[in-house]
């Protein structure tokens, strides 16, 4: 069992901030690619036309969006950019290396889980052990990491 604390509701919330600014610069460069793409393949939209990325661009973002978060987690030591700022750190239940299927199930409960009125999120204030309802589902867990001497 690790010796770390758990990362408070607040700190999660901060990281969930920062890195949003990280994927919405990832959603423009996605959608600035797929409608090039269209344009390429198209042409231009006709004038009063808008140009759309469609379901499958916007299937296409969701996935991007999650293998980059997954890939963060799995390849760089358990930390997004934002959890990295406030020390946070996800980790399998038993401690170890979240797995791929942990990442990719967190992805995609997290924004429900904070967008359902944040109910997800407000679970951890319940928990002894300060788990939101996506850590609970997907069996992972997020620490506070100590501060660097």
């Amino acid at each position: 069992m690790s010796t770390l604390p758990p990362a408070s509701l607040w700190k999660r919330l901060f990281a969930i901030i920062y890195d949003s600014l990280i994927y919405m610069a990832i959603a423009m460069a996605y959608s600035a690619l797929v409608l090039f793409i269209q344009v390429q393949i198209g042409g231009e939209p006709a004038p009063g036309e808008r140009a759309e990325m469609g379901i499958l661009g916007f299937i296409g973002l969701i996935a991007v969006l999650v293998l980059f978060c997954s890939f963060c987690w799995r390849q760089k030591g358990g930390q997004t950019l934002g959890m990295k700022a406030w020390r946070l750190q996800l980790r399998s239940e038993d401690d170890t290396q979240a797995s791929w299927g942990q990442c990719i199930a967190r992805c995609l409960l997290a924004p429900l889980m904070l967008f359902g009125l944040g109910l997800g999120y407000l679970y951890s204030l319940f928990d002894k052990r300060s788990r939101c309802l996506h850590d609970v589902i997907t069996g992972t867990k997020m620490v506070q990491l100590p501060k660097q001497k």
